[in-house]
């Protein structure tokens, strides 16, 4: 009688591992690079709340973080700095349409080495040598800047006079100012505010590009739907929107 107990206290222990095992999983996280510190701090109270679960992020360009799950990369979840990116893949039926939904707004801003005279209008930019801009063709920035600096009617000067250096996302952008191999950037204001290196001149008035929406939606090849939805959840609920606007994002309400 004592060995039938001690294997069915075996038999139950190994089911229970085996439970456990089954139910954690890595979910996937494509996400703007500008939403790095913000994520990071989200998905740890997830995983808290998740034991077993990870969230395995992929920070980069929204373009190219779009490019890949045209290609097949195994996401869960993908938040974009616009909705363009998200928008081509909601017409190629790569997402869950029910799941699409703007989560954060953000800022433009110019910014100077730190020590730099700083720049007070757009007219300034023409008398620079080097204005770094993310690549208008994959990262929003860049879009974004690009439509500010066609507005303020300089952008066609800059690209005539060779002035434009173009960063593959926010952050390359913010490192080219930080190490004075350009006299200016145009980054979000979250992420300047990530570095002690620079300073901002001033922000660019709303007005001046569409507006920046960031949106968050669920892969439809997700092999963690559950899971995805829960981290979704996180990001849009109380505790991730204090932490977004901890980091400088603003409320899309």
């Amino acid at each position: 009688m004592k060995r039938v107990f001690q294997t069915l206290v075996y038999i139950i222990s190994i089911s229970l591992s085996l439970s456990t095992t089954v139910r954690a999983a890595d979910v996937t996280v494509s996400a703007a690079i500008s939403l790095k510190e913000a994520f990071t701090k989200i998905a740890t109270r997830f995983e808290q709340d998740h034991p077993g679960d990870k969230i395995i992020f992929n920070f980069g360009s929204s373009g190219e973080l779009a490019q890949q799950i045209q290609q097949g990369a195994p996401v869960d979840v993908f938040a974009s700095a616009a909705f363009k990116q998200i928008n081509i893949l909601d017409k190629q039926d790569l997402l869950i349409k029910e799941s699409i939904q703007p989560f954060t707004r953000n800022e433009l801003v110019v910014i100077v080495s730190q020590g730099q005279q700083k720049l007070t209008a757009f007219p300034d930019f023409i008398k620079l040598n080097k204005v770094a801009l993310g690549n208008p063709k994959t990262v929003p920035v860049g879009q974004y800047a690009a439509e500010a600096l066609t507005k303020a009617g300089v952008y066609q000067t800059l690209v005539d006079q060779n002035k434009l250096v173009y960063g593959e996302n926010v952050r390359q952008v913010l490192t080219y100012v930080e190490s004075g191999n350009v006299d200016a950037g145009i980054v979000y204001k979250t992420d300047a505010l990530t570095s002690t290196q620079v300073t901002i001149s001033f922000a660019i008035p709303a007005s001046y590009s569409e507006p920046i929406i960031y949106p968050i939606a669920i892969v439809k090849d997700s092999k963690h739907i559950q899971l995805a939805q829960d981290f979704v959840n996180d990001v849009i609920g109380n505790s991730g929107q204090k932490v977004l606007q901890e980091q400088g994002f603003l409320s899309v309400k």
